[in-house]
């Protein structure tokens, strides 16, 4: 019994929060009121006795609004409290204006309907019940007992009735809210994936058990702070949460690095969804997050085991590129005892040798450029600057009497983008590319460059235009493979690098061709946002 009683006394408001606005705002309104008329009923000098008392109550009420601004974890000592001052200032004020005829009765239904609606429908009946006994009690000292005073007897009666109706229906909307609200927290509570909501602030509201498990937290402990405190990036990137409130934009499937409490490294996937307002405004975000740390081990897995199946069987393409240099080196140097005397021959036979040697060097350097992990040393590049420089470059390096032209469209929403990359990996995997597509049209004609994008949000997409003879379907998918080549000089390494290149990048590159008509390949790569 005790413990249920002392529940009680631990309800806590479950409906929105603009309520507890809406009435704290009314209550300072209305202690406005109760003052004024109050002072009007009695002389200046008992007025001032009982101010200190009205005085207390504004600051209570003033303090608790601050604390509903701050989020505070202390709201339902401070609604008690509050309850219990304006149950006994309102009663103070009708003992003294009259008793039971008192204008001022009607805000006792005011009380017992804030007692409901902000916690809950037990502590709406008891409020009711004092405010009958309070009523009860100005009844009997006025002297209208007897059974003669039916009037009075009724018009109790109908006064006790309006207290328990009152307590009953704002209590009930109360409950109805806590029910609904604990059923949502219980079927967040059952899901797999976190919950988390914040306000237009990045206050959090609300975080569900599978979030407190992803982020190694207690809901207590990070409820009415913000969402900095609970995700905190490895990188020098902002909190994505942060972001998608300060560019009013969401985030699907975004991936990112924390760091936990206990130090671990995690990889997460975040969806956000805003919540607006009539007026487009956010008033609050809903974040689903999922711990991918186990699918980040996966994929590194997978990633060692294809770049060791890929270095296998370019092994075997190795061995036979290798093989025709070998044999033109090993057929010169078997001639040379044969024209030992003979200089223009030697010469001819020494310029094969020197030939297939750096054929051979070029083989090998194109196999450890792919063998090799892409450098980590990745800066912020401003990929308009990088695509400008190196068209310009690429420009004055192709022959100029076959009638090639390069084009370079920069779209203006995309003038100022940036990623965060290595710009001499970016530069190769341009000039691998850009030289294909010249290669594409040895007849002459024009490669287009296109730099384009959302402006502010999505990928950067760059596009390698050339008006060549286009690639069939069948020969799409193995344009990428080591040493696939049908051009006559070449090894076949140039797109494989530029894709090893790009993944590491964490982008993707496609292919879009016709036949006669030329092909187009497109890099994607992920935007870098800066902070702000």
């Amino acid at each position: 019994m005790k413990s249920r009683i002392f529940s009680l006394t631990k309800t806590t408001y479950e409906g929105p929060v603009r309520w507890l606005w809406i009435v704290g705002i009314g209550r300072i309104f209305v202690l406005f009121l109760v003052t004024v008329g109050f002072y009007l009923y009695l002389n200046p000098s008992f007025f001032y006795f009982f101010l200190p008392i009205y005085l207390v109550a504004l600051i209570l009420s003033i303090w608790h609004l601050y604390e509903l601004y701050k989020g505070s974890q202390r709201l339902n000592f401070l609604l008690w409290a509050q309850m219990l001052v304006d149950f006994g200032i309102v009663c103070a004020t009708i003992s003294i204006t009259e008793g039971y005829a008192s204008s001022f009765t009607f805000l006792l239904v005011i009380v017992i309907m804030e007692a409901g609606f902000l916690l809950g429908i037990y502590q709406g009946f008891l409020f009711a019940i004092f405010s009958t006994l309070f009523m009860g009690l100005q009844f009997a000292l006025e002297g209208n007992l007897s059974l003669a005073s039916l009037q009075y007897w009724y018009s109790f009666l109908i006064q006790s009735m309006s207290f328990i109706f009152t307590g009953f229906i704002s209590g009930y909307w109360n409950q109805r809210v806590s029910i609904l609200k604990q059923f949502q927290q219980d079927i967040l509570n059952n899901m797999n994936s976190g919950f988390l909501i914040t306000d237009a602030n990045g206050i959090v509201r609300s975080l569900n058990r599978a979030g407190c498990r992803i982020f190694e937290v207690d809901e207590e402990d990070i409820i009415g702070k913000h969402v900095e405190g609970l995700i905190k990036t490895i990188s020098e990137f902002e909190c994505p949460i942060t972001t998608a409130l300060r560019l009013n934009r969401d985030f699907t499937s975004y991936e990112f690095y924390i760091y936990t409490p206990s130090k671990k490294q995690k990889l997460i996937g975040l969806t956000t969804n805003r919540l607006l307002d009539s007026k487009g405004r956010i008033i609050a975000l809903i974040a689903s997050c999922s711990d991918l740390s186990e699918l980040d081990q996966i994929r590194q897995d997978l990633r060692r085991h294809d770049r060791l199946v890929a270095i296998g069987e370019q092994l075997a393409g190795l061995a036979h590129e290798i093989r025709n240099p070998v044999a033109s080196i090993r057929g010169a140097v078997a001639e040379i005892p044969k024209n030992i005397d003979n200089i223009d021959i030697l010469n001819r036979l020494s310029s094969i040798a020197i030939r297939e040697c750096d054929r051979l060097n070029y083989i090998i350097t194109s196999f450890l450029n792919f063998a090799r992990e892409p450098s980590q040393n990745k800066e912020i590049i401003n990929l308009s600057e990088l695509l400008t420089r190196f068209v310009e470059q690429f420009q004055n390096s192709i022959p100029k009497d076959k009638g090639h032209k390069v084009e370079l469209i920069i779209e203006p929403q995309i003038k100022d983008c940036k990623i965060k990359g290595d710009d001499e990996q970016i530069i190769l995997v341009f000039q691998n590319l850009a030289q294909n597509a010249i290669e594409a049209m040895p007849e002459g004609g024009k490669l287009t460059i296109l730099l384009t994008g959302e402006k502010d949000k999505g990928p950067i997409e760059i596009h390698f235009k050339d008006e060549g003879t286009g690639i069939s379907p069948e020969k799409i998918s193995r344009i990428f493979n080591p040493f696939y080549t049908e051009k006559k000089h070449g090894i076949g390494m140039g797109l494989t690098i530029s894709l090893r290149i790009i993944s590491a990048h964490d982008g993707t590159i496609h292919v879009a061709s016709n036949l006669k008509k030329g092909t187009t390949m497109i890099v994607r790569l992920p935007r870098y946002i800066e902070n702000t």
